[in-house]
C-alpha cells in the first residue's frame, strides 16, 4: 500500500471514529432542538461520506465509489438485498411460533404494507450516506492494503460499529433503552455489524456497485426492525429472544453471516472461471 494511500485511510477511520464526537458537541452548543433530529445527528450521519468523496476527489479515484446501479446481470443480487432479511425474519417467526414464544399485535394489512414501503424509501436516503461511506470509501480503501477477507470483514465492521457509539450513546431517545443498556447496546450493535459485514461488502464486491447495500440496509430498517422495534408489532419472549430475535438473536445473526459467506464463495468461484477460460 502506497504512503498515499496509508494516509487517506487513516484520515477517512479517524473522520469516521470522531465524527460522532463532534456532532455530539455541535447539540450541546445548539440546546434547542428535537430529540432524534439534530444537526449534531446529520453532521454524524453525513460527515464520513462528505470526507471519502472529498479525499476520492484528491486522489482522482472518485469513479471506483460504485455509483453505477450496474442492473446487467446482477439482478439476482439485488433480489438477495431485498430478502435476506425478511427471509431471515420469517425463520425466526415460525421458530418462536413453533416453540410458543412468539406475541403478535393487531394491525391491518394495508396499513403495514404502507408502513414498511415509507419506512423503506426514507431509510433509503439515510443509508444512502452511510453505505457510500462504508463501502462505497471505506472497503476499497482496506482492500487496498491487502488484508485477507477475513481481516477485511472484521476491521470494516469494526469502523462501521464504533461509528455508531455516540448515536447509541447519546443521539438514540431513552425509549428505546427499556430492556437494553446504551453500553450494552454498543457491544450488542458492533458485534452485529461485524457479522453482518461479510454480506455487504460481498454484495458490493459481486456488483460493483454499493446500491445492493443500500437495498439490504434499508429493507433490515423497513421489516424486521420496523415489526420487532418501532411498531412492536411481534415480540419474542425473553426466554428465546437470546436466539430467535430476528434482528440481534444468535441464530439470525449466524444465518446472515453464511448469507454472506455464501455470496463470497459465488464470487471466488466466478473469478476462477474466469481465470481459467482465460
Amino acid at each position: 500500500m502506497k504512503k498515499r494511500e496509508m494516509i487517506t485511510l487513516a484520515v477517512f477511520v479517524f473522520v469516521t471514529i470522531t465524527a460522532g464526537m463532534w456532532g455530539y458537541l455541535l447539540d450541546q452548543i445548539l440546546t434547542e432542538q428535537p430529540k432524534g433530529d439534530s444537526l449534531g445527528m446529520g453532521l454524524w450521519l453525513v460527515l464520513p461520506l462528505l470526507t471519502g468523496i472529498v479525499l476520492r476527489i484528491i486522489n482522482k479515484d472518485l469513479k471506483q465509489i460504485g455509483v453505477r446501479p450496474n442492473f446487467k446481470n446482477h439482478m439476482k443480487w439485488y433480489a438477495v438485498a431485498v430478502l435476506v432479511f425478511p427471509c431471515v425474519m420469517l425463520i425466526s417467526i415460525l421458530t418462536a411460533k413453533a416453540v410458543g414464544g412468539l406475541t403478535v399485535g393487531k394491525i391491518e394489512s394495508g396499513v403495514l404494507v404502507g408502513l414498511i414501503l415509507t419506512t423503506f424509501f426514507s431509510n433509503c436516503i439515510k443509508n444512502i450516506f452511510e453505505e457510500f461511506a462504508w463501502r462505497g470509501c471505506l472497503v476499497p480503501y482496506l482492500e487496498k492494503t491487502r488484508m485477507n477477507d477475513g481481516l477485511l470483514y472484521v476491521t470494516s465492521g469494526l469502523i462501521w460499529g464504533m461509528w455508531h457509539i455516540t448515536y447509541y450513546m447519546f443521539f438514540l431517545p431513552d425509549e428505546y433503552f427499556t430492556e437494553i443498556s446504551r453500553p450494552m447496546m454498543v457491544m450488542v450493535g458492533i458485534v452485529l455489524m461485524i457479522f453482518w459485514s461479510p454480506l455487504f461488502v460481498e454484495l458490493r464486491r459481486v456488483t460493483n456497485s454499493v446500491w445492493p447495500c443500500v437495498i439490504l440496509h434499508s429493507m433490515e430498517d423497513a421489516v424486521p426492525t420496523l415489526l420487532f422495534v418501532t411498531t412492536d408489532i411481534f415480540r419474542i419472549e425473553e426466554t428465546y429472544s437470546l436466539m430467535l430475535d430476528p434482528i440481534s438473536g444468535i441464530v439470525p445473526t449466524v444465518l446472515v453471516l453464511f448469507a454472506g459467506l455464501g455470496v463470497r464463495m459465488y464470487r471466488k468461484k466466478s473469478v476462477a472461471g474466469e481465470c481459467a477460460l482465460m
